[in-house]
């Protein structure tokens, strides 16, 4: 099902937290946490309100910090 707001659905939560963390790793300025829309049911990113108590968690922040450092060693070997 397509959402009137257009955002990306996520039908679990776990996929909404695995898509927030990996928001994190990806973008410069990313989503902060992620809510059950009531118009289609499912979860969507969200840029506005409090950070999610899953991304202040010491083992997400180290893998977030890991996979960044990746991303960025796989950027420097495509030039």
């Amino acid at each position: 099902m397509k959402c009137i707001t257009g955002k990306n659905g996520y039908y679990r939560e776990e996929e909404a937290q695995e898509a927030l963390i990996r928001s994190h790793i990806r973008f410069p300025k990313a989503a902060v946490s992620y809510y059950l829309c009531p118009d289609c049911g499912e979860y969507h990113l969200t840029s506005q309100g409090e950070e999610h108590p899953l991304l202040r968690d010491p083992e997400v922040r180290q893998r977030i910090r890991r996979e960044q450092q990746a991303q960025e060693w796989r950027e420097r070997f495509r030039r």
